[in-house]
Formats: structure tokens, C-alpha cells, sequence
């Protein structure tokens, strides 16, 4: 299971900035095991990787900023997650940084 190492809270209120504290956070293993994902079978990381971005990124305690990014101040935190997630697997697929 991947799982985001609790370093410190931090509170991105973008897409770019979670994702990029993400990749700086997570190990190269856990890049490649991303990496070669089906992007059908990133539901899979809900349970850790994303319950990680949930809680460390402050989507279950209100960061609005981050859910706009997402795609919308009211989308359930679990969905925010996800897009985050995507784009991590889109840019470790192509090097380059997506808007969701």
C-alpha cells in the first residue's frame, strides 16, 4: 500500500503545489509502482495515498482553496483526492505538469 510519510501539515492551495509536494515526499519505488498503474487501477490508492492528501493536505478540515482547484469549493474531499492523485500518475507518465 502507498502511503504519504508524515512529515508535516502543509496546506497547498493548488493542484501544482500539492502535487509537486507529493512527488517530492513520496520514494522513487513508490513513483514507479504509480508509474506503471492503469490509470484505471488509481482508484486503488484511495484507502492510503489518498486518505494521506486528505488529511495532510487539509481537504477534510476545509481547505477551500485546494477543493477549488480541484474543481469545486463544495466537491467532497474524496473526489479532490483523486484529481490530485491523477495528476500525479499524468505527470509521472509524461514529465509534465497538467492542469486537472
Amino acid at each position: 500500500m502507498i502511503a504519504l510519510p508524515q512529515i508535516h501539515p502543509y496546506c497547498p492551495e493548488n493542484v501544482e503545489h500539492a502535487v509537486v509536494e507529493l512527488l517530492g515526499r513520496l520514494p522513487d519505488d513508490d513513483h514507479d509502482t504509480i508509474r506503471q498503474m492503469a490509470e484505471s487501477d488509481l482508484v486503488t490508492l484511495h484507502f492510503g495515498l489518498g486518505l494521506a492528501i486528505r488529511n495532510e493536505f487539509g481537504l477534510l478540515a476545509g481547505n477551500t482553496a485546494l477543493l477549488a482547484a480541484c474543481g469545486s469549493a463544495d466537491m467532497h474531499p474524496d473526489d479532490a483526492s483523486m484529481v490530485i492523485i491523477r495528476v500525479v500518475w499524468k505527470v509521472l507518465q509524461t514529465g509534465v505538469m497538467q492542469n486537472p
